[in-house]
């Protein structure tokens, strides 16, 4: 039996263009009827996420920040970074040539020296409840999520901090442009959600197409991977997906 279906969203969830599919608010809906939850399980922001499905904020729970940052029906966990590793992380970042953003659990913190392309895609494109400092120790003890981001991706600069930090925290790369450090992941953030709902695991299903969705397929009950994922993770051997909603449909509905 499923009580709760998560789902990723970039790669998984969302169309192409980042919306998404038009029946989404309805299959959620539908769920909900058959006393089915739904989880918006995101590297995203939770107030991106709830003006994403604005329709059915309410009625939905949510794993955002890589799992940092978890509500569900009124209730909430989050995990934050300790001082003392986030600001040389923020500058071990900003040395290896990626731009920085900044999570606190409710806003993206971005630097005043940022570039403008960077800055515009998190305010107009993801549309990030977003603020701007110039000295990250502002917001030094309440980072939830420190990302590095890099245009033409990531992959040849993570391994050294990943060899670095990851002994430490969480070191993910989020599809191609972002590297993601967080004390927890979405492993941890259906555990969360496990115990605030009296859910087991077992009675889960989760989609992702990622590195970083990898520990919360690894969690749950019934585990699927989207067709476009990298190859290594095919390693695995999760079921295959090829629309969310189309499999949710078979297996819940």
């Amino acid at each position: 039996m499923i009580r709760l279906i998560a789902s990723d969203l970039d790669g998984t969830l969302l169309q192409k263009d980042g919306s998404l599919p038009a029946d989404t608010f309805s299959v959620i809906r539908a769920l909900k009827e058959k006393g089915i939850l739904f989880c918006a399980a995101s590297g995203r922001q939770y107030a991106n996420l709830r003006r994403l499905f604005a329709p059915v904020a309410d009625e939905i729970c949510y794993i955002s920040e890589n799992g940092s940052y978890v509500t569900a029906q009124g209730q909430c966990a989050a995990q934050t970074i300790a001082k003392e590793n986030a600001l040389p992380l923020i500058q071990d970042i900003l040395d290896a040539g990626m731009e920085v953003l900044l999570s606190i659990p409710e806003s993206s913190v971005m630097l005043t020296g940022a570039s403008r392309a960077f800055t515009d895609d998190i305010f107009y494109r993801l549309r990030n409840t977003s603020a701007m400092v110039q000295d990250p120790a502002v917001y030094a003890d309440q980072y939830i999520k420190i990302s590095g981001f890099h245009p033409d991706g990531v992959t040849h600069l993570a391994k050294p901090l990943q060899e670095k930090w990851g002994r430490i925290m969480h070191a993910d790369i989020a599809g191609q442009k972002w590297l993601d450090f967080t004390m927890t992941n979405k492993r941890d953030g259906i555990r969360i959600l496990s115990g605030l709902l009296g859910i087991d695991t077992a009675e889960m299903a989760a989609f992702g197409d990622q590195f970083n969705d990898l520990a919360m397929l690894q969690a749950v009950g019934h585990p699927y991977l989207m067709e476009n994922a990298p190859d290594d993770m095919k390693t695995y051997r999760f079921p295959l997906c090829h629309s969310v909603l189309d499999t949710v449909r078979k297996i819940a509905l």
